[in-house]
């Protein structure tokens, strides 16, 4: 198996014991229900096998976006997944704290089945979480191109999200258009909101909540952002943004600060302490549109129009569930966290 030396952002934290570091927003602070379409995940990949967790958000009542990564490979009732595409081993909370309060712990359960079954028991019970199916982008190839990554996904809902409020897609090259009326290159802010661990060094923090942070946007001409991929700055600045993403946080929002427009999803980062550089995979670009807006469940409210302005809003979709899906389609092997709980975000 191909060994990624990637730090997958945000997501794909594997769950050991109570549940290994799932990773959040680092330097920021306790989103106190601004982004309440933003929900943390946890799914089943038989193939490592292993639970993992990210973050994502609600386009709608049934319609969750997150990263390639966490919809790859999602099992099926506890077993392999024809076309690693379709896995309903997922699932979806909008609880804002402590999303894992009470969750099995590996230690009291001999084998793999019994704590499979212990756990999606413990999910199907819980009130707070709704079960999906899981949909990568059929151009993701687990960094198999980089970084023309097409790390995105979608998780179709079995029931409607408890929320009223919605993300909605950015217009078609919203990065530019912030970068190009930047009057500083620390005025291209954006908001990014996740769940898992606040910080690596010096002081290890891991509190399955959502957090909030802003960061700025560093450019949009390197090798990796003509790839697809959106460079935002990690280290705390009083002018430059507070903080950035970090382990558990994958799939979650980036967005035009103090607005619910996505710009793009997190992704990954070059360090394993959650500092420096982060890249996020964009989600303003036509080939983005084309795979997420047939899941949505009427088109004209569940994208912005491409010629929107970008003026701070917060205007929301309404709707009942994804009316089509993707055919299922191969994908390459899975990724393989390594060392668990640490290099993926």
């Amino acid at each position: 198996m191909r060994r990624v030396r990637l730090a997958l952002l945000g997501g794909l934290a594997l769950m050991l014991g109570l549940a290994a570091p799932a990773s959040a927003i680092t330097y920021g602070q306790l989103d106190d229900g601004e982004h309440p379409y933003v929900g943390f995940m946890i799914f089943f990949s038989p193939a490592d096998p292993g639970w993992f967790s990210c973050t994502g958000t609600a386009l709608d009542a049934t319609t969750f976006l997150t990263a390639g990564h966490c919809t790859f490979p999602v099992g099926t009732d506890g077993d392999l997944t024809a076309g690693d595409s379709g896995g309903n081993d997922v699932w979806v909370t909008f609880n804002d704290t402590d999303v894992l309060a009470g969750w099995p712990k590996r230690a009291d359960y001999p084998t793999e089945k019994a704590l499979y079954d212990a756990r999606s028991a413990w999910l199907n019970a819980n009130p707070d979480y709704i079960k999906g199916t899981a949909y990568p982008n059929p151009a993701y190839d687990d960094f198999g191109e980089f970084p023309v990554n097409h790390d995105d996904g979608v998780v179709v809902l079995d029931s409607a999200a408890p929320v009223t409020t919605f993300g909605v897609l950015a217009p078609i090259g919203t990065a530019e258009a912030l970068v190009n009326s930047a009057k500083t290159k620390n005025d291209a802010l954006v908001e990014t909101a996740g769940y898992g661990i606040q910080a690596v060094q010096p002081h290890p923090m891991d509190i399955e909540t959502l957090y909030k942070s802003t960061s700025r946007i560093v450019e949009v001409s390197g090798n990796a952002s003509k790839g697809g991929n959106l460079h935002t700055l990690n280290n705390p600045s009083a002018k430059g943004g507070v903080g950035g993403s970090c382990f558990g946080d994958s799939g979650g929002p980036v967005m035009v600060n103090n607005t619910n427009q996505v710009i793009a999803v997190v992704s990954y980062g070059n360090s394993n302490t959650c500092h420096g550089a982060d890249y996020s995979w964009r989600v303003d670009a036509q080939s983005q549109y084309d795979f997420i807006q047939p899941f949505l469940a009427n088109l004209s409210r569940g994208v912005v129009d491409v010629t929107a302005s970008l003026a701070p809003s917060m205007s929301s979709q309404s709707g009942g569930g994804a009316t089509l899906a993707p055919p299922p389609f191969h994908l390459g092997p899975p990724f393989k966290v390594d060392p668990p709980g640490r290099s993926c975000r």
